[in-house]
């Protein structure tokens, strides 16, 4: 009787990792995060411009 348990057991683990390795190639891959904008500030007027876009006062 242990012996069949032993078995059974052995073979739940041994298709647990088969499904495991199946999941990870069929499973859909996550989305990519999007890119975060860089915010700095004008040095004439202080307003937030994004990376290196001029700003709208149109000395910075």
């Amino acid at each position: 009787m242990l012996k069949i348990v032993v078995i059974f057991l052995g073979l739940m683990l041994i298709l647990s990792m088969i499904g495991n390795l199946v999941a990870k190639f069929l499973a859909p891959k996550p989305p990519e995060a999007p890119k975060a904008r860089i915010k700095a500030k004008c040095g004439n007027c202080g307003r937030s411009v994004i990376a290196t876009a001029p700003c709208v006062c149109g000395k910075g």
